[in-house]
């Protein structure tokens, strides 16, 4: 899924891979995640794959685990170098 944003209810599941500017996280996430400006994982939130991000917020009780790093990090070294 590519779109502007995602958000994901309490009692909200979702499984697969999206690319969004900002991702609102109450419920559950599996999969592969890229959330450009901002990734947000409320104290109900539940995540867990390969996330990339641009900012991150996770309040006490959210919960991240896989493969989490900055969207920088998704970019090549080769890449990276030529963009600076």
């Amino acid at each position: 899924m590519v779109s502007r944003a995602i958000q994901i209810a309490e009692t909200g599941a979702f499984n697969g891979k999206v690319d969004v500017e900002v991702a609102e996280i109450r419920g559950h996430f599996q999969g592969e995640m890229t959330a450009r400006k901002r990734l947000v994982v409320h104290a109900s939130g539940r995540v867990s794959g390969k996330i990339r991000y641009g900012k991150i917020l996770v309040q006490e009780g959210g919960e991240m685990s896989g493969d989490i790093g900055t969207v920088n990090e998704s970019v090549p070294m080769a890449l990276a170098a030529t963009k600076i």
